[in-house]
C-alpha cells in the first residue's frame, strides 16, 4: 500500500512538474499563432482513441485504435474498413497499437507494447525502473507486419525473439526496407535492417531524458526525403527535435539539437521542403518548424498552424495532399470524454 501511494504521489509530482514547465515555455518562447484563414475538422470518428497514422503508395489513409489493436483504412466519406488485428483479435485489449509506416509494396509496420499484468500501466511508465522492461512474460512487444495484399499479421521483431524492446512507439521505413524503431522508455533508436539484424542504432543523450523524475524519451521519428537523416522528437519535460545524420554504411552519425524549448511531443511529419511539423499533445496544438530549426533555445519562433476542437492530444502526424492529419489519442481524459477521431487540417501557411 505504501508502494502505491509512492507511486501515485511520484506521478503527481511529476504531472505538476510538467504543467509548470510548460507554463514557463509558453512564456519564455515566442510563438506566431496562425492568423491566416485554415480548415480544421473531423475526418473520421472511430470506435476508440486512434494513435498512428501513415498513407500508403495510392494514397490510402491508415490509423491504429491504439487500445483495441484494430487497423482500419480511413474514406473520405468518413466511414473506415477493418484492415487487421494485431498481433491477433483474441489479443484486443492486451497492449497498444502505436506509429506505423508503409514500406515500398506497401505493407504496413506497426509498433505494438503489450501490457505487463503485473504493474500500473498508467504510473509506471514514469517509474526509473519501469518494471514492464524485465517482465519476462512480455514477448509480444516489438514490430508488427501487415501484408498489403492478403493483410496477414506477422511478427518482425520482437522480446520474444530476444530483443530487449520496452516501449515500441514509432516506425519509419527508407526505401530499402529498413525499419526504424523508437523505445520511448529504453530511451533510444533501433535499426531494423532489411538483411534481418538489428541494432541499437543509436541512444544518444539527446533522445534520453535529462531529468531524474521522468524517464520517458524519444517518441517519434522521421526520415527526410533525401534519407540522409532522421528527425526525432521527444517526450522529455522540455521537448526537444534531434537530428541524426544516417552515414554511408547505414549507422549512425552524431547527433544534434535541431529545436528546443517546446512542450512534450508525441507525431511529427516533414515536407518535401523540409518543414518539420509536431504535435504537442498538453497544449493541444500542432506547430511548424522551418527547415533551418530553431537552434538551441533560439528564440526563433515556432508556428502554431492547428488548435483546439475538434483537436484532442493530438499525436501522429502524416501529410497528404497538402492535408496534415493527427490522431486524437487524448491520453489521460476518460474515455466517455475522448473525441475518437482523425483529424485534418488544411489551407494552413508554414512560413
Amino acid at each position: 500500500m505504501k508502494d502505491m501511494k509512492f507511486r501515485g504521489l511520484c506521478y503527481l509530482v511529476n504531472v505538476v512538474a510538467c504543467i509548470i514547465t510548460l507554463a514557463i515555455i509558453t512564456c519564455i518562447f515566442p510563438t506566431h499563432a496562425f492568423s491566416e484563414e485554415y480548415k480544421m475538422w473531423t475526418y473520421t470518428t472511430l470506435p476508440a482513441a486512434p494513435e498512428g497514422v501513415c498513407v500508403d503508395s495510392q494514397n490510402n489513409l491508415y490509423a491504429s485504435v491504439t487500445f483495441t489493436g484494430e487497423v482500419v483504412l480511413l474514406k473520405d466519406d468518413g466511414s473506415y474498413e477493418h484492415v487487421a488485428w494485431v498481433p491477433s483479435k483474441e489479443e484486443s485489449g492486451q497492449g497498444q497499437l502505436i506509429g506505423m509506416d508503409v514500406d515500398a509494396q506497401d505493407n504496413i509496420y506497426i509498433a505494438y507494447l503489450q501490457f505487463s499484468k503485473s504493474i500500473d500501466y498508467g504510473a509506471d511508465l514514469f517509474d526509473k525502473q519501469h518494471p514492464a522492461c524485465h517482465d519476462v512474460r512480455v514477448t509480444k512487444s516489438g514490430v508488427y507486419k501487415i501484408d498489403s495484399k492478403t493483410r496477414e499479421v506477422t511478427p518482425v521483431a520482437t522480446r520474444a525473439d530476444g530483443w530487449p524492446f520496452c516501449f515500441p512507439d514509432d516506425v519509419d521505413i527508407d526505401k530499402a526496407g529498413n525499419i526504424y524503431l523508437t523505445d520511448l522508455t529504453y530511451s533510444g533508436i533501433w535499426k531494423i535492417w532489411a538483411d534481418g539484424r538489428v541494432t541499437m542504432w543509436s541512444n544518444d543523450p539527446l533522445l534520453n531524458p535529462t531529468d531524474p523524475v521522468s524517464t520517458m524519451g524519444v517518441n517519434v521519428c522521421v526520415l527526410d526525403k533525401e534519407e540522409k537523416n532522421i528527425y526525432a522528437a521527444t517526450t522529455t519535460r522540455v521537448g526537444r527535435i534531434v537530428k541524426i545524420p544516417i552515414n554511408e554504411d547505414g549507422n549512425a552519425g552524431k547527433a544534434e539539437l535541431f529545436s528546443t524549448g517546446h512542450a512534450f511531443f508525441d507525431g511529427i511529419e516533414i515536407d518535401d521542403e523540409g518543414y518539420i511539423y509536431a504535435s504537442e499533445p498538453a497544449l493541444n496544438q500542432i506547430i511548424v518548424l522551418s527547415p533551418q530549426g530553431g537552434g538551441p533555445w533560439s528564440l526563433t519562433p515556432r508556428k502554431v498552424i492547428a488548435s483546439g476542437f475538434p483537436l484532442q492530444g493530438p499525436t501522429s502526424l502524416v501529410l497528404r495532399d497538402g492535408v496534415l492529419y493527427t490522431a486524437n489519442l487524448a491520453f489521460g481524459v476518460k474515455p466517455e470524454q475522448k473525441n475518437n477521431a482523425v483529424v485534418a487540417v488544411k489551407g494552413f501557411s508554414k512560413k
